[in-house]
């Protein structure tokens, strides 16, 4: 992660869990191809027995019809296109890659060009970080997207696959069902649980490994000051002005 994220972290006392649009993958949280093609037929047949109804609608009056194409068939192709996507929507990702060593592509990837810092921890330490919270699911990703077989019993299987071009993350994942659907969450974890080491990139100066194991000692003084956001890129508040009323004439 980058430095910004790794002191959220530590001030936060909280994991980020990230909706999966979040992430950057189109596919996240989408059926394989041969999957939706299977579902494809059976929902076919549904949909065939709805629209085996439209001739007593339209039996009935122009406005029953009415109601059934446009209420009841209008954007059900829509809906149902985006079921996956919606069903994705509703929780939310903790990525981890799994390694018995550094990769330099995930330094370069996802910590700030090669200047961030990666937490370690283990399977174990993780689960255990969450204090028995329910409803945490934690598995490893598989790189089998186009695998027609479905993995049954797997809560969020979903959420668990992904296409071989991403195989290089060797990632691990915990999910967790969002109380907001479509929006991250942080969720509280116990840090001194959770991780074993913090690696600093070898891309970084000595003062900013300084720096970031003051933080993590706890040795930071406080610096009791307003800290405010730059107003460099705020839009201005004034523009031209006219009144386009008509004039008033007198009598």
């Amino acid at each position: 992660m980058d430095i910004p994220k790794f002191i959220s972290l530590l001030t936060t006392r909280s994991l980020y869990f990230a909706c999966p649009s979040e992430l950057g993958d189109p596919y996240e949280g989408f059926l394989p191809k041969i999957q939706a093609n299977a579902l494809s037929e059976v929902t076919q047949r549904l949909v065939d027995d709805i629209l085996s109804w439209r001739p007593d609608f339209a039996a009935k009056s122009v406005d029953s019809l009415a109601m059934f194409d446009n209420r009841m068939m209008g954007d059900l192709q829509t809906r149902i296109r985006g079921a996956s996507a919606k069903a994705a929507a509703k929780f939310g990702v903790s990525c981890w890659h799994i390694n018995e060593h550094e990769s330099d592509a995930m330094w370069k990837i996802y910590a700030a060009s090669g200047k961030g810092v990666a937490v370690e921890s283990t399977v174990e330490n993780l689960k255990a970080s969450f204090g028995g919270r329910k409803g945490i699911q934690i598995d490893a990703v598989r790189y089998d997207f186009d695998d027609p077989v479905i993995e049954k019993g797997h809560k969020h299987y979903l959420l668990f696959q992904k296409r071989k071009c991403f195989e290089h993350e060797k990632e691990l994942r915990a999910t967790i069902l969002l109380p907001d659907e479509g929006r991250g969450m942080p969720v509280p974890c116990d840090l001194d649980t959770l991780v074993i080491r913090v690696w600093i990139s070898p891309l970084l100066e000595n003062y900013v490994r300084d720096a970031i194991e003051a933080l993590c000692l706890g040795t930071v003084e406080p610096l009791p000051k307003p800290v405010m956001r730059s107003q460099i890129l705020t839009r201005p508040d004034y523009g031209i002005q006219v009144d386009v009323r008509p004039k008033a004439v007198p009598a």
